[in-house]
């Protein structure tokens, strides 16, 4: 139940941007922080079933919301599931305050926006080799 309550609100946070809005924010985005990516790499432990197996990984510039003040990254990637075989890349939306992570969204719209920047996401696939 906690989980659903999360994602609806995610859902609401970004909902509120129109596409007027979301073209601004793409327009003025910047790129993630060391912290950011820090603080998703170290969260990517517990959210995904092999972290260790992640490849092809990219990072979005950060998105802010001006209504809400919330920021926005989103990571695509490749990783095992629980029964061992590879996902494909699948995108996740990822909220912010500064480099404390307030919540996620997997397969969230505004990742499919062809206008987002992308850039590789090293640091994650790093925890292969941990």
């Amino acid at each position: 139940m906690k989980k659903v309550t999360f994602v609806l609100a995610a859902l609401a946070l970004v909902g509120c941007q129109s596409s007027a809005d979301m073209q601004k924010s793409i327009e003025q985005s910047t790129s993630p922080s060391e912290a950011l990516k820090a603080a998703i790499v170290h969260d990517a432990r517990d959210y995904l079933a092999d972290p260790y197996s992640v490849r092809d990984a990219e990072i979005s510039n950060v998105q802010r919301n001006p209504k809400t003040g919330i920021e926005w990254v989103c990571v695509k990637a490749n990783a095992k599931n629980a029964m061992g075989g590879y996902t494909g890349r699948q995108t996740i939306e990822i909220d912010a305050r500064g480099s404390v992570l307030v919540g996620n969204l997997p397969n969230s719209p505004a990742c499919s926006n062809p206008s987002l920047k992308w850039q590789p996401f090293g640091e994650l696939e790093a925890l292969k080799n941990l």
